[in-house]
C-alpha cells in the first residue's frame, strides 16, 4: 500500500429482525439478533487476526452498526467514532414496509432509477443518500492517509455510494453486501474495490435466528 493511500475496510452491520422479515428499517433503530451478535464477534476476530494494524473504527450511530463496530473495536483496543452520515437510507413514511410492497406497490426501485431526487414523504432521495455516504467515506479516508480504517455502515446506502464512487452513477450498482461481510476500498490513485463481500469468516446461518 502506497504511503499516502488509505485502505477502508468496510463492514455491513450484523443481522437484524428486519433482514429476516424482508422489511425496510432504514432509519429505524433495530437491534442485532442473537445471530447478528455472533456475526459481529466473528468479523471482529477476523479483522483482529488478519487486518491489523487498524488506525480507527467508524460507525453509523444506529445500534445495529454501532454494536457491530464495538465488537470489531474491542479486540483492537479502540473506541468507535459515530458518524451520522454513515446511517442507512431513510424512507420516511415508508419505513417498515416489506420489500415486496416497496417493489410492487410503491415502485420505489423503479422511481429511484428514473429520478435521483425521488423521495417518499419525510425520507431521502437516492442523490441525498449517495452524496451523504460517499462524502463521509472520502472524508474518513482523508483523515487517515496511509492507514487502514474500519467503517461499519448499511447495505442499501452502501450500494448507492459504491455506484457513485466507482461508476459515477448510482443506478449501475446492483450488488448488496451480506451482513458482516467485508469489502476493501481505496480512493487513490483512483477509486477501486480491492475486495467485495467477503464472508468466509462468518458462522453458518442460524435456522432459528429470532
Amino acid at each position: 500500500m502506497a504511503s499516502s493511500r488509505t485502505l477502508l475496510t468496510i463492514v455491513r452491520h450484523g443481522q437484524t429482525s428486519a433482514n429476516l422479515d424482508g422489511v425496510w428499517h432504514g432509519s429505524t433503530n433495530t437491534p442485532l439478533t442473537n445471530h447478528g451478535r455472533l456475526q459481529a464477534a466473528a468479523v471482529g476476530a477476523h479483522i483482529e487476526a488478519n487486518h491489523r494494524p487498524v488506525a480507527h473504527v467508524y460507525a453509523s450511530p444506529l445500534d445495529r452498526a454501532h454494536h457491530t463496530a464495538q465488537a470489531i473495536a474491542d479486540p483492537l483496543g479502540l473506541t468507535p467514532s459515530l458518524e451520522a452520515d454513515l446511517v442507512e437510507y431513510d424512507l420516511g413514511v415508508w419505513e417498515g414496509l416489506s420489500f415486496k410492497t416497496l417493489w410492487e406497490e410503491k415502485k420505489l426501485f423503479e422511481n429511484m432509477k428514473k429520478d435521483p431526487d425521488f423521495n417518499p414523504y419525510g425520507g431521502e432521495s437516492p442523490k441525498q443518500v449517495g452524496d451523504r455516504l460517499s462524502g463521509a467515506l472520502r472524508r474518513i479516508a482523508d483523515r487517515h492517509p496511509g492507514e487502514r480504517v474500519v467503517v461499519v455502515t448499511h447495505g442499501g446506502a452502501l450500494s448507492i455510494a459504491f455506484g457513485i464512487i466507482l461508476d459515477d452513477d448510482y443506478t449501475r450498482w446492483d450488488r448488496m453486501m451480506k451482513n458482516c461481510a467485508i469489502s476493501e476500498l481505496v480512493f487513490e490513485p483512483s477509486p477501486e474495490l480491492i475486495s467485495f463481500n467477503r464472508i468466509e469468516h462468518l458462522p453458518p446461518e442460524d435456522p432459528t435466528p429470532h
